[in-house]
């Protein structure tokens, strides 16, 4: 494993080509080994769940079921453009049954356990998920492992049952579980454009995931990582953070903390469910009360007219009768 200087030393090169504007890594949000094992302590950052310190990583979740974890830092993001930057390693005993995945966060409510891989639900802010477990039933046309990245304003839930493509803004499969090394992830937040870039082969070889612009997040938001397992796990672990705050010159800070999260664009818009459709031969609850109806209607007709026809023959008859 690499060395946290030259991981950190690294990244920054990387940002420098990959940006003109000066770089500047903000150490209170930033985390690098060894860390002190068995202990839950670590400055200027909080851990929730099963969440607890290795020599070498932070252990979001052992791979066991029903496991959830997560590690915030406690500083807001005040700068209107950031990067984050995480070295994580996902890896199991099990070959094809493993689960669940990994989160990363720019969120306004941090350290809120809940069922979106270890964190919140209707949560406010950006989520960049990687998905590892492949639901065969849920309507998708990706592999899986599958990241994916999500806008909310707090106002409505993460599809599971979708993969978490629903409402995406930008996604990509990858291969970063039970690789030897560890894989990286670069977020990019800058003017209003966010942009995330892979390294999954341990060469220092970043590949672009999607770049998405008009994507509008405030200022005053939260970075952290999040996991959780289910009926199946993995080891989710975090080795190494980097957080950098972009300082173009002569840019005038925004406050942005009145701005509600949104994005300009959906990958995958949200589409409202229609009703479910009967199987053939099989006939829903309103459709039988609806032929009931019908039946029922045709059975009085029948019946007023037989009335009338039969009253009719009754006078007829009564007539003849009389003369």
């Amino acid at each position: 494993m690499r060395t946290s200087s030259k991981f950190l030393t690294i990244f920054s090169a990387f940002l420098c080509v990959l940006t003109i504007e000066a770089i500047v890594v903000k150490q209170e949000s930033s985390l690098y080994g060894p860390y002190e094992a068995g202990t839950g302590h670590l400055a200027y950052w909080g851990l929730s769940g099963s969440a607890h310190l290795a020599e070498t990583a932070i252990r979001l979740t052992p791979d066991e079921a029903a496991k959830q974890g997560s590690i915030w830092n406690n500083y807001a993001i005040l700068s209107n453009d950031w990067e984050f930057h995480v070295q994580f390693h996902i890896h199991g005993k099990g070959v094809h049954l493993n689960g669940n995945g990994l989160a990363f966060w720019y969120a306004r409510d941090p350290l809120t356990p809940g069922p979106v891989f270890g964190s919140r639900d209707y949560f406010s802010g950006l989520g960049i998920f990687i998905d590892t477990v492949e639901n065969a039933a849920a309507p998708h046309n990706h592999r899986h492992p599958y990241l994916s990245a999500v806008v909310n304003n707090g106002s409505f839930p993460y599809h599971h049952d979708e993969q978490g493509t629903a409402g995406q803004i930008g996604g990509c499969h990858l291969q970063a579980r039970n690789l030897e090394w560890p894989s990286k992830i670069a977020i990019s937040y800058i003017s209003d454009v966010l942009t995330v870039f892979l390294d999954t082969q341990g060469t220092e070889t970043w590949t672009q995931c999607f770049r998405a612009v008009g994507v509008h997040l405030p200022t005053g938001y939260f970075l952290g990582v999040s996991a959780n397992t289910g009926e199946y796990s993995d080891n989710h672990d975090i080795v190494a953070i980097t957080t950098l705050d972009n300082i173009i010159p002569d840019k005038i800070w925004e406050d942005r903390s009145y701005l509600v999260p949104y994005a300009e664009y959906l990958e995958i818009p949200f589409v409202a469910e229609p009703p479910p459709k009967a199987e053939e031969g099989e006939a829903t609850s309103s459709s039988l009360f609806g032929k009931a109806v019908y039946v029922g209607g045709i059975a009085v007709v029948l019946y007023v007219v037989y009335a009338i026809f039969k009253k009719y023959k009754a006078q007829k008859k009564e007539r003849k009768h009389r003369s």
